[in-house]
């Protein structure tokens, strides 16, 4: 399945049970603005049935179908599988939404080897990605697979295969990443410790304020008339204060209490 404009198109697939299989290659598209679905005749000779195949959307409105498996039954209880490696585009005719074609790809470049339900991602400069799959070897009586981790990039507009390579990691990458992630762990620690004891210390100035307390202690809660909240605070000042406010501060002699 992938999606293509407003609809999801849907290519092949099988059913089995425990008597017998089918493999399919019809197309149905589900239209996200009316939730229905509807069977597409495309025009062609179109890729025989299969599973697992990959689709994706080429810049130039068609959809690529590669790869794939099925199988068919040779005698009782005796199955043939079939890995393919084709390449299929599906594309509206004349730009009509309601009539599609079918056409064979023959692309240069390195392709992948015969495989089925491998991932497709969308790649920079119109490319698909191809990552890894499942290839299954089957006899009479027995069944094996060979899982691959490889890369490979289709360029539609060349309609070209890419065989992908990854960059190998410097020698010592690992090492000092991880001396890196240390010395940053260290400072954030650092940092944070410091943070935490700032501050601590200014909420002991604020607790330790002496005016703070005798402002506190002064104003009592149910004062509501000014004259009487002023008569509070006159009777209710520190020492110093209340020598300040009677002319008579500071006295000779005396120390000024510490202020924050």
């Amino acid at each position: 399945m992938v999606a293509w404009k407003r609809q999801l198109i849907l290519f092949g697939g099988f059913h089995e049970s425990t008597r017998d299989y089918i493999y399919y290659n019809d197309v149905y598209a589900f239209n996200l603005d009316t939730f229905t679905w509807s069977k597409l005749s495309p025009s062609g000779m179109g890729p025989t049935p299969r599973s697992g195949c990959q689709m994706s959307v080429t810049p130039q409105g068609g959809i690529v179908i590669y790869g794939g498996y099925s199988k068919q039954r040779v005698k009782k209880d005796v199955d043939k599988g079939t890995r393919h490696s084709d390449m299929f585009l599906l594309k509206p005719e004349d730009g009509r939404e309601d009539k599609w074609v079918w056409t064979r790809m023959n692309p240069s470049g390195v392709k992948p080897t015969p495989r089925s339900g491998f991932s497709v991602a969308m790649a920079p400069n119109h490319q698909t990605l191809f990552f890894g799959g499942v290839c299954d070897e089957e006899e009479e009586e027995s069944l094996a697979g060979e899982f691959f981790n490889d890369l490979y990039f289709y360029d539609a507009t060349r309609n070209r295969w890419f065989e992908g390579q990854l960059k190998k990691l410097r020698s010592g990458w690992r090492r000092q990443t991880r001396k890196r992630t240390v010395r940053r762990l260290k400072v954030l620690r650092v940092e944070t410790r410091m943070r935490t004891k700032t501050a601590e210390r200014r909420a002991v100035r604020r607790t330790e304020s002496p005016l703070q307390g005798c402002l506190a202690s002064a104003v009592p809660t149910s004062a509501q008339d000014p004259a009487v909240l002023g008569e509070a605070l006159r009777s209710s000042l520190c020492p110093d204060t209340q020598e300040r406010a009677e002319g008579g501060w500071p006295r000779p002699g005396r120390e000024l209490s510490p202020m924050i």
